[in-house]
């Protein structure tokens, strides 16, 4: 899959909204800065490159490789997944991710959330970028054989496809939860107090969880990548917005060219 132009659209229009940004700063719970977000762009720029490359090397499988599979080498809880196969719900996950994914477009219907647009659209993009590609480190460096290689629901041309061996970590998973918490974290930080709250969290994590659930039930995914999809995906989702939020002034991340470590570094400086 080809990625570089996503990479080259996302550093156009993050670069733009940050110089927006940082030029007319509004009172809200987030903030840009260059010393925010210069590293973490930066950052995800190289996770992008490298994780294209390493996922580059995924292999087809041959018909001896897959008439020698058993479910028997898989652990207990991945093996209840084995030679599951559903098209349908794998296309109804897709259509869901899709919806998590464009979710957070609903947050522009706000007035006090739109006045910000341009700090939540940088954040929301290098959520996007951690999301896509983190992924691909597991898939390309793992090769793991997704579940319904091991059964005979599935045409013999999907399981030589190379994204059979695709499973882990579930992409999908990633995504839903990236975005979904990303979603809900940000509502909360702007309405803190809200009755509403509660119910944002729960149809967002609601949302997230049948995309996974979709994910093994078609046969796409074993649990276990689901769960580390979920805990990727939940990480960025929060770690992005809260890297953002206005107490960023005591503290700020500062890229480094070490001698001692022969390399570059990144360090944390709390004021």
């Amino acid at each position: 899959m080809k990625k570089s132009p996503i990479i080259a659209l996302f550093a156009f229009c993050i670069s733009g909204s940050m110089y927006a940004q940082e030029n007319d700063q509004l009172k809200s719970p987030y903030k840009n800065s260059w010393s925010v977000d210069g590293p973490i762009f930066g950052i995800s720029i190289i996770v992008a490159f490298t994780a294209s490359v390493v996922d580059e090397g995924t292999t087809n499988l041959t018909i001896t490789e897959i008439n020698s599979l058993s479910k028997n080498t898989i652990n207990p809880i991945d093996r209840l997944s084995a030679g599951l196969y559903s098209k349908d719900q794998s296309r109804v996950s897709d259509i869901l991710v899709g919806t998590s994914i464009v979710s957070p477009l609903l947050l522009m219907f706000d007035n006090n959330i739109r006045h910000d647009a341009g700090t939540i659209t940088t954040m929301y993009l290098e959520t996007i970028l951690f999301a896509t590609f983190t992924p691909s480190y597991g898939k390309g460096g793992v090769q793991r054989i997704r579940p319904f290689v091991y059964g005979t629901k599935a045409p013999l041309s999907e399981k030589q496809n190379n994204e059979a061996r695709r499973s882990f970590f579930s992409g999908h998973a990633t995504w839903a939860f990236a975005t979904s918490v990303f979603f809900a974290n940000v509502y909360s930080d702007y309405y803190p107090n809200s009755k509403y709250k509660a119910y944002v969290w729960y149809g967002s994590i609601g949302l997230a969880s049948t995309v996974s659930i979709l994910r093994v039930s078609s046969g796409a995914h074993f649990v276990s990548d689901i769960i580390v999809g979920a805990a990727v995906g939940s990480s960025i989702g929060y770690v992005i917005p809260y890297l953002h939020r206005n107490h960023s002034d005591y503290f700020s991340l500062l890229p480094q060219i070490s001698p001692q470590f022969r390399g570059f570094k990144l360090s944390l400086r709390l004021k």
